[in-house]
């Protein structure tokens, strides 16, 4: 009786390489990496906490400051259309190294947008590393300046303002602390490998 039954056999190797890499999602990034893609690649924290759909819409609408010239971002927090999923306000730039490696500045503004208690976990530097993001923010921030403070990554010039949260009073509808901007204590600086703090005058 002749066996209708099928019988599988082992995929080719190559039919196998190919069908593993076809399905990866990650992208092969090198630097310089250009804006959209950082927003895409980042982690969350680095990116106000935004989902994968959350960035694909924010790259759709390209609110707030965006400039993909000279790879610097400024995201409002208040994110009418319900689209982004950020959690506050995001100041972001990009920049290479003295060995042409892609750096990925940010600071996450929940204090203010949220009514958070500064942490130094809002402020996050990245460097691209054989196509993977690496947090290497306790090496390149001087030890004198706290994560916790707020960072305009997003300025124009080389220089970056920075500078503590100011805490406000609840007031009448806000049970929370309120936090904001003040003048800057100084701006940052980078030289060589690493940001270095120039005191206010």
């Amino acid at each position: 009786m002749f066996d209708m039954r099928l019988k599988m056999k082992p995929l080719p190797i190559f039919v196998a390489i190919f069908v593993t890499s076809s399905c990866s999602s990650t992208p092969d990034l090198r630097s310089p990496v250009a804006l959209s893609d950082a927003i895409l690649t980042l982690p969350s924290q680095a990116v106000s906490g935004m989902s994968d759909t959350g960035r694909r819409n924010y790259l759709e609408d390209k609110s707030g400051d965006y400039d993909a010239n000279s790879r610097r971002l400024h995201l409002y927090g208040d994110d009418w259309k319900g689209r982004w999923f950020a959690d506050a306000m995001l100041f972001l730039r990009l920049f290479e190294d003295g060995e042409g490696r892609t750096i990925a500045a940010s600071h996450s503004a929940r204090p203010h947008r949220l009514g958070q208690v500064p942490s130094a976990s809002d402020t996050l530097v990245l460097r691209l590393e054989r196509g993977r993001w690496v947090d290497i923010t306790s090496s390149v921030l001087p030890e004198a300046v706290p994560r916790s403070w707020w960072f305009r990554f997003d300025g124009d010039g080389e220089s970056i303002p920075c500078g503590p949260y100011i805490e406000l009073p609840p007031t009448p509808g806000r049970d929370k602390p309120y936090y904001r901007h003040e003048e800057p204590a100084g701006e940052l600086l980078w030289q060589g490998d690493r940001f270095h703090f120039k005191p206010k005058n």
